[in-house]
């Protein structure tokens, strides 16, 4: 799966926002049918850089096209 990076100096007090096919990114990844999603996590972590991070999210939808 690809990694997002969106951090920097020049991502400070801006909001970002992101459109993804995660329907399509599943079945590239993963090569066959999803499952009906039970659950969504949204993470921000720090624990393989050992830095820090703040984030905030605001409205998260799920839509057909």
């Amino acid at each position: 799966m690809r990694s997002l990076k969106q951090s920097g100096e020049n991502r400070i007090n801006t909001w970002i926002a992101e459109e993804k096919n995660v329907y399509e990114d599943y079945k590239k990844n993963f090569g066959n049918e999803p499952p009906m999603i039970a659950a969504v996590g949204i993470m921000t972590d720090t624990d393989d850089t050992k830095e820090s991070a703040a984030s905030f999210y605001g409205d998260i939808v799920f839509k057909r096209k």
